[in-house]
């Protein structure tokens, strides 16, 4: 007999400087902290924290979706998440040969030793960034070609 309860979700908004990325009702969250990964789920206490880029995972209408995001920082209420940060990607958009050159042009700015602090802050960023698009779109092109051969 299937379970007929109904879910307990949270509105969640991801929002960039240049667009509304995500809106809508989930039913868990996670999201990459400075400390590692985070799960929030429905009345989770409230919090805000530090954003890193990395790949968050969304479970939506029983199904997991995720994304990749960048530095910013998350506004965790009771039944509401507000992530701003400054890009959010789909596997779907993620052009792979762009994420390898930003990946490559950040590692020789993060060793380059005239660059300042903030500089190599920045650069470290762009790493992570870079690194985790790469991660979620080969995760994404796995799980195709495995669909493809069943």
């Amino acid at each position: 007999m299937a379970d007929s309860t109904p879910k307990k979700t949270m509105m969640l908004e991801v929002v960039t400087p240049y667009e509304v990325f995500f809106e809508g009702r989930i039913e868990r969250i996670e999201i990459p902290a400075q400390d590692g990964q985070l799960g929030i789920m429905p009345a989770h206490s409230p919090l805000v924290v530090a954003v890193t880029p990395g790949i968050a995972t969304i479970d939506v209408e029983g199904e997991k979706k995720k994304f990749v995001v960048s530095e910013g920082f998350a506004e965790i209420a009771h039944h509401a998440v507000v992530i701003v940060c400054n890009a959010a990607e789909w596997p779907e958009e993620i052009d792979e040969d762009r994420a390898r050159s930003a990946l490559e042009r950040a590692e020789i700015k993060m060793h380059d030793p005239v660059n300042t602090d903030e500089q190599r802050l920045y650069a470290r960023h762009a790493i992570r960034r870079a690194k985790a698009r790469l991660k979620l779109a080969a995760e994404t092109s796995k799980d195709k070609k495995k669909r493809f051969m069943e």
